[in-house]
């Protein structure tokens, strides 16, 4: 593998105007373009308007239908490549873990906790960003990669699984069997994890210093001021108690003062160290909240019609990028000229370096009987294919009855 990505970063609409754009030979030839590009727009949504039908009524089953399970795990899978997405492997998951985060938090999450796991990207981007240090008293440049859309499918293990090692998984934010299935936005490759539903915010070295260097002077001004007199009595009391002093100490009313009130100043220091511990934690987990919120694109059934939408773009995409430059070479080109040709012109247009799907791309325009393959490839004419796709369209809306084919009212 060349690095390569498959998505194209074009609407269809968008490319339609600038592929009729291009110079033709026909004065009516990119009218009757535009035409074509409509019909197989519309042929691939009656396709997918079905597909989408089945997938989403198997999503409504899913949590508690395994059956429905695999059916939408199947279908996602199906779509996701369809997309042009590309999926995340464990080695890049891992390795992304293991890298610091851009956000200045300290993530921990544990993957045993899922029995399926699935992430998918598309996009990928080299992007300089300024990454704030030492509490913002300086920033470092860094060039990072970010994905453009992240899609992230999870099953949590069943709760036999967590009873059996003790560990409770409401304080993991996981639910026992809960299938969950969101797409993200602009995340950077390094905090990929950072989408999983049971990760965790840990304070990192820097912050331990942060608080613990404080605490500490804090605690000698304490104890030199107001807890050695207290210690002392402490420790009078206690050997008397234990029947290492013989004498019995004389509390007075200033002795009980100095008690009381050493142990309420060390009890008020330990509360103040604690507060601020929670409360830096409780702020690293708002940055991660809403990090998640302005990232966060769908959520079920909503990542699944944006799946089928950008599918069904994708395929409508490579139709007509094909179809469009071997109309351009009446001769016919090989397989491997039109595959340049497509790129060529797409690093122009779309600078970024595509790797277009051309067998696929094919294989669409062989099903749609749009391209001649001996010896070269060779487009059918514009009005040929018209009637070609026209054709197709109206038999989509026939139905068989005793006399013969019988087209619906409007045909």
């Amino acid at each position: 593998m060349d690095g390569r990505e498959r998505f194209v970063p074009q609407r269809v609409g968008q490319l339609m105007r600038e592929l009729a754009d291009l110079p033709w030979r026909g004065a009516s030839d990119a009218e009757n373009f535009r035409s074509l590009a409509r019909l197989v727009s519309a042929l691939y949504h009656f396709e997918f308007h079905d597909r989408e039908q089945s997938v989403i009524e198997a999503w409504e089953r899913a949590a508690d239908d395994a059956v429905a399970g695999e059916t939408v795990r199947r279908e996602l899978i199906g779509l996701l490549q369809r997309a042009n997405y590309v999926e995340v492997t464990m080695e890049e998951l891992h390795d992304a873990m293991a890298r610091e985060s851009l956000t200045p938090l300290r993530l921990h999450v544990d993957l045993d906790d899922y029995g399926e796991l699935l992430i998918y990207r598309r996009g990928s981007r080299r992007q300089t960003v300024d990454i704030p240090k030492w509490k913002g008293l300086r920033t470092e440049e860094r060039t990072i990669t970010v994905e453009d859309r992240v899609v992230v499918l999870t099953r949590v293990k069943p709760k036999t699984w967590f009873d059996g090692r003790g560990i409770d998984p409401a304080q993991r934010n996981l639910v026992p069997g809960h299938l969950s299935l969101k797409q993200f936005q602009n995340v950077p490759r390094a905090d990929i994890e950072m989408l999983l539903p049971s990760t965790q915010v840990r304070l990192r070295p820097i912050d331990s210093l942060l608080v613990g260097l404080p605490a500490v002077a804090s605690g000698i001004v304490v104890l030199a001021t107001k807890l050695l007199p207290t210690l002392g009595l402490m420790f009078v009391l206690i050997g008397a108690w234990l029947g290492v002093r013989d004498e019995q100490p004389e509390l007075d009313q200033g002795a009980l003062v100095a008690l009381f009130g050493g142990l309420i100043a060390l009890g008020g220091f330990l509360v103040r160290q604690w507060t601020k511990l929670k409360n830096r934690r409780l702020r690293y987990l708002k940055t991660l909240s809403e990090t998640l919120y302005f990232r966060t694109l769908a959520d079920g059934p909503g990542v699944l019609h944006t799946l089928l939408s950008s599918a069904e773009q994708q395929e409508v995409i490579e139709v007509i990028l094909a179809y469009r430059f071997l109309l351009d070479a009446p001769g016919g080109l090989t397989r491997d000229d039109l595959d340049r040709d497509v790129e060529r012109w797409l690093r122009s247009v779309c600078h970024r370096d595509v790797d277009f799907e051309i067998d696929d791309a094919l294989a669409k325009l062989r099903g749609l009987e749009l391209v001649e393959s001996a010896p070269l490839l060779r487009s059918r004419p514009l009005p040929e294919a018209l009637a070609r796709l026209d054709h197709r369209w109206d038999d989509l809306f026939r139905h068989q009855s005793d006399g013969g084919t019988v087209p619906v009212t409007g045909q």
